[in-house]
Formats: structure tokens, sequence, C-alpha cells
């Protein structure tokens, strides 16, 4: 009877443990965070040795938690995964093969922010990347991650050209007093 009753308590106390410990599917969050990538534009033409203007909306179902930008040569690979399509005016030559651009290095950033952490919304818009005035003149990926609190990732592809300084897109019409 002895052996019964520690048997009895020992699963009372197990199930008890287990299903205090057991979230329900409406507690784990598995949706994917929205990014709407505003800025930079695909195609865009970046001028070397001027900032981006970098703007989105993020969103989350539950909570945001943070976002990094990488932007690389698109030299060599692709991205298969790419949401984002080439605009079909998309049509002027950016043949960057000569001797000078030959000797420049490939522009390279990444970095991460975690200023969104918690928020369900976000609007985020600055200008504080600058492409070096060095930078090899060309094609380049832009990619942006966003991560929800949860480790649910969203990506977002771009691609951008860096050009020579006079050459780029001006068409953004914003207060830059964000």
């Amino acid at each position: 009877m002895k052996q019964l009753k520690y048997i009895a308590s020992v699963t009372l106390l197990s199930s008890i443990l287990f299903t205090s410990c057991l979230k329900s599917d409406s507690d784990v969050d598995t949706q994917k965070p929205v990014i709407v990538l505003n800025a930079p534009e695909e195609g865009a033409n970046l001028e070397a040795g001027e900032t981006i203007h970098f703007d989105m909306d993020v969103s989350d179902n539950i909570a945001l938690g943070s976002y990094d930008i990488d932007i690389h040569s698109a030299e060599g690979h692709t991205h298969t995964h790419s949401v984002s399509v080439r605009h079909a005016d998309h049509d002027h030559d950016h043949d960057h093969d000569d001797e000078e651009n030959a000797h420049r290095k490939s522009f390279k950033y990444k970095n991460s922010w975690d200023d969104i952490y918690g928020q369900r919304n976000a609007h985020i818009h600055h200008h504080e990347i600058l492409i070096d005035k060095e930078a090899k003149r060309g094609e380049y990926h832009f990619v942006v991650k966003v991560l929800d609190k949860a480790g649910n990732q969203a990506m977002e592809f771009r691609t951008v050209n860096i050009v020579n300084p006079g050459e780029g897109d001006h068409d953004h019409d914003h207060d830059h007093a964000h």
C-alpha cells in the first residue's frame, strides 16, 4: 500500500509539472515579421561618398526583436530568396570595369540594431550608412533581416548600384529631421 501511494504521488506530481510547463499552440509565436522596405529601391543608384537613404516599416504579430543590414558586392553569387524584382525600366549600363575601378575595394557594411525590441510596429528611417568614396563601383546586394522576439526571421533583398558622385538617384522627398 505504501508503494502504491508513492507511485500515485510521483505520477500526480509529474503530470502537474509536465502540464504546467507546456505552452498551448496559441502561445507560441511561429509567424515571421513583416518587412516593407521603402528605400533604397530595387536598382537604386547610390553615390560613392554619400549616405544611403534607408526607410522601412516592420511589424510582428507578437513583438519585434532586432534588425540588421548587410551590404556586399554582388559579384559571384545571387540570393535565391529575393522578394524584390528588378524594375523593367532599368535599362542603363553600369560598366565599371575601367582600370581605376579595378583598383578599388568592394564596399562592405554590416550592422545590427535592437531599438525595435518589444514593439509590434516600427518605422525606421536614417541616413547613417556612409558609402566609402573609394568603393568599387558596381552592383551590390542590400540585405535586411528582421528577427522577432521568438527568433522568427524575415529577409528582404535588393540589388543596388554604387556609382560615381553625381550619378546617383536623388528622388526621395521627406523631412530629414527624423
